[in-house]
């Protein structure tokens, strides 16, 4: 497939992958005057942007990644709305974005302050509630500012600065200890009810953090005060058509987005990265950069020749880590979800566990090699927000799956015959221990059932090849592993050592999530640059 005209100039950009960071960065160039070839190995754009119209006739699904509120409030969609807008892109929204059902009752996180405090004050965590936001609150642009920081620039130490103004030393020095705290203990701390945990606690998930791992705290502070900030955006009709609108401003520009062409090799002489090659034989110059949003691994052990990659690089790339698996579930039903618990058949997002014990026991198992026996499930339901994904009457369910073993070395319920990798088999005996659970709490999921599709981590593998071994987070987010030290423990951020080359995606900070973070910084500083 070929989308644009891109003639026998050479391009100032080759970008290798067509996720949202690839998008991101192609578009913010092209903006400003770049001529931008997109490479992109499968025969469709968008990475984790998967929306499909064939999986259910009639509905509207998204395979992996479908909520926004990243992007919708980061700084790529900033610099893109304009654009955005013109070419149709329409975002709706909830008042009601997540909640939670678990073994000591159910709550609701809304956008409405009022409706906050009344499911607070219901659980006896009213008062711990409102310190923890005027708390975040008065941090708020500091801890976004830090997640959107770019290291590495000389100017990032006006953001140190800012925080030294404004904090102080001691409390500058208290916020880093506050940083690298557990979940946990913070909400056991803080909060007496067992619903208020589990309300807020699996949000760390969406991460790539368990409950018990360093950072996990300011993780679940941060996303749900964001969430309850800006509730859980969607784009009418899909992804794809965010995906359709990035494209659109990059052909715009003379650009050009080719798929079904995998990159073999990037080409290094003189220390500086000048084309890419392909396995269709051809080999694309670049004039000013090459941008791979690829894993470590992917770029310096096979794309790079390893005479241009120095020991110390090689050695970190191989060092690289990657995650617990994830698993997709979708069910079309002929009715919306009928849900035992009054008032989620509004909510965009919930999640159904036993507990913050029953969470932690997930993640640890996951983490060991085995399936856990209650995980926490993660239920989407996107016509709530955006009724055109489904018939007229009908209802969708997405669900989600973050605490699953890559590798299995057993069945922690003692009910799954481990017998090999991720068979089919074993990928829906899984699913249907999933369905089981979620039973008591949609009475009709089994009765309305029209169509069900699993993706297993051998199927999300294979779907995107930077989603290793089923990783959806293309690595481990624990503290090694993120903010300066990702994607290398070597803490070089996107700069690869080798001039023109740069490494964007989910494997480099900001890390994971649907935000374009590194596209947005390389292609800011690279509109910057001189050339």
């Amino acid at each position: 497939m070929m989308v644009g005209n891109n003639d026998a100039a050479v391009n100032d950009a080759v970008i290798i992958g067509s996720g949202i960071n690839s998008l991101v960065s192609g578009a913010m160039l092209a903006q400003k005057g770049w001529r931008v070839l997109v490479l992109e190995r499968n025969d469709h754009v968008g990475g984790a942007i998967a929306t499909r119209t064939e999986v259910f006739p009639g509905y509207t699904v998204e395979l992996l990644a479908s909520w926004h509120p990243l992007f919708l409030g980061g700084p790529a969609y900033t610099e893109l709305a304009t654009d955005l807008a013109r070419l149709g892109v329409e975002y709706l929204n909830t008042e009601d974005p997540t909640g939670v059902i678990c073994a000591d009752g159910s709550a609701i996180l809304s956008t409405d302050a009022t409706r906050n405090a009344a499911t607070f004050e219901s659980l006896g965590d009213l008062d711990a509630w409102n310190a923890v936001m005027s708390d975040f609150g008065g941090k708020a642009e500091l801890a976004f500012g830090l997640l959107g920081t770019d290291f590495w620039r000389v100017n990032s130490s006006k953001f140190g600065w800012k925080a030294w103004r404004q904090m102080g030393r001691k409390a500058l020095l208290a916020s880093g200890a506050e940083l690298l705290e557990p979940a946990a203990p913070w909400v056991d701390r803080t909060f007496t009810s067992p619903v208020t945990k589990a309300l807020l606690v699996p949000w760390a998930l969406h991460n790539g953090l368990g409950p018990d791992d360093a950072s996990s705290a300011f993780i679940t502070k941060a996303i749900s005060a964001a969430i309850s900030m800006g509730g859980m955006p969607i784009p009418v009709g899909g992804g794809v058509k965010l995906v359709d609108a990035l494209c659109a401003i990059i052909t715009e520009a003379g650009g050009e987005i080719l798929t079904g062409i995998e990159a073999t090799q990037i080409d290094v002489s003189g220390g500086r990265a000048h084309s890419v090659r392909t396995n269709n034989g051809v080999t694309y110059p670049a004039r000013k950069a090459i941008l791979a949003s690829v894993t470590p691994q992917s770029l310096y052990l096979d794309l790079l020749d390893p005479s241009n990659v120095s020991t110390d690089y090689s050695s970190a790339a191989s060092a690289y880590r990657y995650g617990r698996a994830g698993m997709q579930i979708h069910l079309a039903l002929s009715e919306p979800p009928q849900w035992t618990t009054a008032g989620m058949e509004k909510v965009a997002l919930v999640h159904v566990l036993d507990s913050m014990d029953s969470l932690s026991e997930s993640v640890n198992a996951a983490n060991r090699g085995f399936l856990p026996r209650r995980p926490t499930i993660v239920v989407g339901q996107p016509s709530t927000i955006d009724s055109s994904r489904v018939p007229e009457g009908a209802g969708l369910l997405w669900i989600q799956l973050q605490e699953v073993p890559r590798e299995i070395r057993g069945d922690l319920a003692g009910e799954i015959d481990y017998v090999g990798g991720w068979t089919p088999e074993i990928r829906d005996l899984y699913a249907d221990r999933v369905i089981e659970q979620l039973t008591p709490h949609i009475a009709n999921i089994s009765s309305c059932l029209t169509g069900k599709l699993v993706l297993g981590p051998a199927d999300l593998a294979a779907m995107n090849v930077n989603l290793v071994g089923g990783d959806p987070y293309s690595g481990d987010c624990r503290v090694d592993q993120y903010a300066l030290w990702r994607p290398l423990r070597l803490a070089n951020g996107h700069n690869t050592g080798i001039k023109g080359l740069w490494q964007i995606g989910a494997s480099t900070h900001p890390g994971p999530g649907l935000g374009g973070g590194s596209g947005y910084l390389v292609a800011k500083r690279l509109r910057e640059r001189r050339h």
